[in-house]
Order: structure tokens, then sequence, then C-alpha cells
């Protein structure tokens, strides 16, 4: 009997409706900080999952980011970062540094969309570049953020799935919630 149950919820796992594309905000979203001003290059690795900064402070992704970029990448997600960081080098050498599955963190990115504005912009862009404009506007695109002031995406087809902890960023509980209220978003629009 035991063995049915686990099963079962293997299938239901599996069966798991994901979006075409999944949009990382950076800071606060998969590391606990802003990388423009909270950490200065150059960076010195420690292990293939943290760094430390030339004034000694240490950084590394937040806890699930890595089982939630391996588990997109298993499912042939799209993933795209998405910052209004002022200083793109620094995310894309972070990106660098960090490891997700034995690879550097920045090969999982299809697209990366830097600068000022609104993420409306950088979304836009990312669907551009990648061909994925149909799929922006048939709502199979989520963006994960911890600034409430990015919900404007759903003006443009992508679903905003908040994250209200900068202590946590991206935890498996704010995935899968944001991909159940994208499917059932997803749904009523469809309607």
């Amino acid at each position: 009997m035991l063995s049915n149950v686990v099963l079962l919820q293997c299938r239901t796992i599996s069966m798991q409706e994901y979006p075409t594309v999944v949009v990382l905000d950076l800071d606060y979203t998969i590391w606990p900080c802003w990388c423009d001003t909270h950490v200065s290059m150059p960076f010195k690795p420690l292990s293939k999952s943290r760094v430390r900064d030339k004034y000694g402070e240490e950084l590394s992704l937040y806890p699930e980011v890595e089982s939630i970029i391996l588990e997109l990448a298993d499912q042939g997600i799209t993933v795209v970062g998405a910052s209004r960081t002022a200083t793109p080098k620094v995310a894309k050498e972070l990106l660098s540094l960090f490891h997700v599955g034995g690879k550097p963190a920045i090969k999982y990115f299809s697209s990366l969309q830097w600068g000022q504005g609104s993420k409306t912009k950088h979304i836009m862009k990312a669907a551009k570049e990648l061909n994925l404009e149909d799929e922006l506007r048939d709502g199979e695109f989520i963006l994960f953020d911890d600034e409430s002031r990015n919900k404007d995406v759903e003006t443009i087809g992508c679903k905003f799935a908040y994250l209200p902890s900068q202590t946590v960023g991206l935890s498996r509980k704010h995935f899968e919630k944001g991909i159940n209220e994208w499917s059932t978003w997803r749904g009523r629009k469809k309607n």
C-alpha cells in the first residue's frame, strides 16, 4: 500500500505543468544581496558554490536555487535572467563562478537582460531574442521576483510570482506556489 502512495506522488510531480519560460530576477531572488552595491570584485571562489569578495564578504546562491534550476533544465524549460543591476559585469561574474550541477550557473540561462527600467522591457527583449514572442502572448512566461512593483509584467502576458522574503529568496515552496498560480492564471487567460 505504501509503495502505491509513493508511486502516485511521483506521478503527480512528474506530470507538473511548466511554462515555456521561467524568468528569474537575480538580486534577492537567486542570491541574498544586490550585486551592484553589496559585494565588490574581484571574487575569490571558496568552492563551486561559495565566493568571497574583495572585502571578505561571502556569498552563495539561496539553498534551493540549484535544485530548481536543475529541475527546469531537466524539463527543458527556457530560463531567462532579468535584472535591474547597474553592474552587469558583477552579475555575469557571479553566475560564472556559482556552479549548478557541476556547470557554471550562467550556462543554464538562455538570455540575460540587464539594465534600468521595467522588467516588461527585459522580458519582451528576451522573448524577441529567443523567438518566443507568441509564447509570451499566450501566457507561457513566469517571472520570479522579490519586488512587487514588477507585477506589471502581467500586462504583457508574463505571470508574476512574488518572493516575499529576502532571507529566503527563491525557495521550493515559493517556486511550486508560483508554478501552480501560473497554471491557474494561464487557464483563465485562455478561456
